[in-house]
């Protein structure tokens, strides 16, 4: 029997300390209602909980985000309303005036009256708001602007002939390669007399050419000029009677398409020669000894021949180049690339005559020779740039918990002007239902206003005479179409947005009960964990007692 070390008594201390602690973390956990108050209870528990929480708290977000997207759309829309019923009423009005029982007095009243409406519906698109933020003004609408800058000197004066010259660029470059022989620059050109020659290789490249309404279409694989000769070396070519003819030199294959000429006549043909001296003449099945020009559908460009001097893929650089020599004026030159967009477009007075104009868009350089009958000198050389730009200004709605859950809406101008029933000039143009243009009077009698008594510079429809109201109807008709399109838009997404906040919560709903099965406490069970805790934690402090009382034993040795 010892008496130093009561180890009984240390071993119901140790465990009286494990039960009142487990005790104390029942209590813990019964008072808060969570399983895991602190990491330490449950470190990836706590983790995931965390995440979810936030998910949680971003899709409850979302829905209060699309509620207020909502009553943006809402207030939008309403304010449409309206101008439709504006809309409803005027075009009611120009047909009331459209009809001869009314005098100019009377339709001088329903001007009146057109001439507010239409100042209403720019008070409405001006002051129509949420949260500050203008809804029916243009600045919720996306815009796209293309811009261009150059830098350009012009000297003399001289005349341009031509109505059009666009060239296409090829395929997978934004430049047609010319075919490049030792210092030799092959070119494109249309003399006065309407003459076409060109120099273009390999097929990536084609250049249309409009004069007086017919467009000339040719598209060239290879070099070309106007002397009538084709050169290659003893290799095979056919020619077909269209006046399409392919060969192939030096493992290079060329094709040279004529698509809109007319068939070879007797005499017509093209000569066939070597680049060395054992080049053969090649012959087809009509009989040809010179080349005197393919004709375009008579009145059209001539084609005046094609050279081919074909040594090897390497000759090949990539540089362009167009002439153009005429002597009347009004030109256009269109550069396009492969998918048929537009690079860009000038259009060119010449000042004199005999110069050399000088393109480099898009990494693409054009040179345009210029000259009269006469010779008066003109040159114009310049380099250009276009810029693209695309500016958002449509709202956001943010309908969910991350990053790119996101709904875009824009609002078009609903303004008069928007929607053509202003304007600031004598006419307004518009398209009737069979597609054609017509021009309807803008009357002077009273501005219209922007809803204030501040007077502008838009014109209402005149409604003044019956043709002018005839049109105003048409004009009308375009506007309730205009503002019914944005309505119906502003409504389908409406009807979204009720969706996703439904869908948010329900989603929110189930992650909630996920994140509550890991984190929440079992009440029942905890309440039987602290029980049992306390009644080890009596017991444990019963033992101790007992514990402590053992080591007297000694005191009946001794006595």
């Amino acid at each position: 029997m010892i008496i130093n070390n009561n180890i009984p008594a240390l071993n119901t201390y140790r465990q009286m300390g494990i039960n009142q602690g487990a005790a104390q973390k029942a209590m813990e956990k019964l008072s808060s209602g969570l399983r895991i108050n602190r990491a330490g209870d449950d470190a990836a528990g706590l983790a995931i909980s965390e995440k979810m929480r936030a998910q949680v708290r971003g899709l409850d977000q979302a829905s209060r985000n699309s509620q207020d997207g909502i009553s943006m759309i809402q207030t939008a829309e309403g304010a449409l309303q309206e101008t439709q019923n504006i809309l409803q009423r005027m075009r009611e009005l120009a047909t009331q005036a459209a009809n001869d029982t009314n005098v100019e007095v009377d339709r001088k009243e329903i001007q009146k009256e057109m001439n507010q409406l239409t100042s209403e519906i720019n008070r409405i698109g001006n002051t129509t708001e949420f949260n500050t933020q203008k809804l029916l003004d243009g600045n919720l609408s996306s815009t796209f602007t293309t811009t261009s800058s150059s830098l350009a000197s012009t000297t003399g004066a001289a005349t341009f002939s031509h109505a059009n010259v666009t060239l296409v660029a090829g395929l997978t470059t934004n430049n047609i390669p010319k075919f490049m022989n030792g210092t030799t620059e092959n070119e494109v050109a249309i003399d006065t007399s309407g003459n076409f020659s060109q120099n273009i290789s390999s097929s990536q490249g084609t250049i249309t050419i409009t004069r007086s309404g017919d467009q000339l279409n040719v598209n060239l694989s290879t070099s070309t000029t106007g002397n009538g000769t084709l050169e290659i070396a003893n290799d095979d070519i056919s020619v077909d009677e269209d006046g399409n003819f392919t060969y192939d030199a030096h493992g290079v294959s060329f094709t040279l398409t004529a698509e809109e000429f007319s068939k070879l006549g007797e005499g017509q043909g093209i000569s066939i020669t070597g680049i060395d001296s054992a080049a053969t003449e090649a012959t087809t099945s009509s009989s040809f000894s010179s080349v005197v020009g393919v004709s375009a559908g008579g009145t059209n460009p001539e084609i005046t021949g094609f050279e081919v001097d074909a040594t090897d893929a390497g000759a090949f650089a990539n540089a362009s180049s167009l002439e153009v020599t005429s002597n009347s004026a009004g030109a256009t030159v269109t550069i396009k690339d492969a998918s048929g967009n537009v690079l860009s477009e000038d259009t060119f007075t010449a000042l004199s005559a005999g110069g050399t104009l000088s393109y480099d868009a898009h990494g693409v350089e054009f040179d345009l020779a210029m000259e009269d009958a006469e010779g008066v000198s003109f040159v114009h050389q310049f380099a250009t740039t276009s810029t693209e730009n695309v500016e958002d200004k449509s709202v956001s709605f943010q309908i969910g918990a991350n990053q790119n859950q996101a709904l875009s809406i824009s609002i078009n101008d609903m303004r008069a002007s928007a929607l053509g029933i202003s304007g600031t000039g004598d006419q307004l143009s518009f398209t009737n239902r069979e597609g054609v243009v017509e021009t309807v009077s803008l009357t002077s009698t009273s501005d219209v206003t922007d809803g204030t008594d501040n007077v502008g510079v838009e014109k209402a429809l005149d409604v003044s005479t019956h043709e002018n109201a005839a049109k105003a109807i048409t004009v009308l008709n375009n506007a309730i179409e205009s503002v019914s399109s944005e309505r119906s838009k502003l409504g389908a997404t409406q009807n979204r947005l009720e969706h996703t906040i439904s869908n948010l919560n329900n989603s929110s709903e189930n992650l909630q009960a996920a994140e509550s099965r890991i984190r929440d406490v079992d009440m029942a069970k905890e309440v039987m964990e602290m029980t049992r805790a306390n009644i080890l934690g009596q017991a444990s402090q019963a033992m101790l007692a007992q514990a402590n009382q053992a080591p007297q034993a000694v005191l009946q040795l001794l006595g």
